[in-house]
């Protein structure tokens, strides 16, 4: 067995019984539509350890509903191996499953109104933050029709756009997020999203006495296949990146210059964990999202765009191609390797584990 699951029902029954086992006080709420097979949907969390603690681990998986599987594995990993009656009084674990289980349950990154989760935990309450040039990538990357030319255009106008601007820029393009096209990519949403609301309850009532916090935040496409990267959100030099190098140190984590093969990174908006320093300005967290490797940078952005023709697109393509693209999107997020999902299953203790002792030395 290599821990993964093969649906969202099998993924929420087998954490359910996870965090069970390792005494969680199991919690869970339902979002709006209805899974692949008419399941209902829920985001499920389990605290560990007492309420009170003012250190807490909080691990999140499913941001990206195709990714769930990975993170849920991870997840399920860390608590076989956790032992609770060490966690003391002043620590617990909070593990917050399939933020996205719309994603999950049919396949996709995004939820069932478009909305990509890591774009949507920005301030609704004044003017969206702009990306003002996505419009001008927007009719060739969200096409009607898939044709044999569109990844050949595609990596053209890349191309043109880095000449043009550089190259960070035009990654910012590309995937920072926008809220300008409900129909487009990374659309962050005109407002926060229902996952977004069961994770604001989260906050309110498990993290009110957290003052220190280790964070992960489970994903899957970027980097070499198999193995963790840590996109750090904190500034070179930081207090938290520095602390974070030390827990993490012996993780054997591949570069994020190296991973991000312009040696740039894009101006991102809206992700969760930005959203969280907001909601819970009380906490001082240290952690960053974890990628698994599977592709390259540009099969994983060519993902992203059949994951968004396969719902919106409205020439739908023949069986053969629909199946040869699903099949792609398949690979980009949750490849069916059991070799990769080992690596996977070992990073989610070992991370876990690393972050946890961490935190407890803090």
């Amino acid at each position: 067995m290599d821990g993964f699951a093969e649906t969202y029902q099998d993924a929420r029954r087998a954490f359910r019984e996870a965090a069970a086992a390792a005494g969680g006080r199991l919690k869970s709420a339902a979002v709006p539509g209805l899974g692949a097979e008419g399941e209902d949907l829920t985001i499920d969390w389990t605290v560990i350890g007492r309420p009170d603690s003012p250190k807490t681990l909080l691990t999140v998986s499913g941001v990206h509903g195709a990714e769930g599987q990975a993170g849920s594995a991870a997840q399920r990993a860390f608590l076989a191996a956790l032992a609770p009656e060490t966690l003391g009084a002043d620590c617990n674990v909070v593990v917050v499953h399939a933020l996205n289980p719309w994603g999950v349950s049919h396949g996709f990154r995004v939820d069932a109104d478009n909305i990509d989760l890591s774009r949507n935990f920005g301030d609704f309450d004044g003017p969206s933050r702009p990306n003002p040039d996505y419009a001008r990538i927007h009719e060739i990357v969200c096409p009607d029709a898939w044709d044999d030319g569109l990844l050949d255009r595609t990596k053209a106008l890349y191309r043109a756009l880095t000449d043009e601007l550089g190259a960070a820029a035009a990654l910012t393009a590309f995937t920072g997020g926008q809220h300008s096209h409900p129909d487009g990519i990374g659309f962050g949403g005109l407002g926060p999203s229902s996952s977004r609301w069961v994770f604001e309850r989260i906050v309110e009532e498990e993290l009110t006495a957290c003052r220190r916090m280790g964070y992960l935040e489970w994903h899957t496409g970027f980097g070499t296949y198999g193995q963790a990267l840590a996109v750090s959100l904190d500034p070179p030099g930081s207090p938290a990146r520095r602390r974070l190098a030390g827990w993490w140190a012996d993780q054997d984590l591949q570069g994020e210059d190296e991973a991000f093969e312009s040696g740039e990174t894009p101006d991102w908006s809206g992700l969760l964990l930005t959203g969280l320093r907001r909601l819970a300005p009380h906490v001082e967290i240290v952690g960053a999202p974890v990628e698994i490797g599977t592709v390259s940078n540009f099969e994983a952005f060519e993902a992203v765009m059949i994951d968004r023709w396969m719902r919106l697109g409205r020439a739908p393509g023949d069986l053969r191609t629909r199946s040869v693209l699903k099949d792609r999107l398949r690979h980009a997020y949750d490849p069916p390797d059991p070799a990769w999902r080992r690596l996977v299953v070992e990073a989610g203790r070992s991370l876990h584990a690393a972050t946890l002792d961490g935190l407890r030395r803090w």
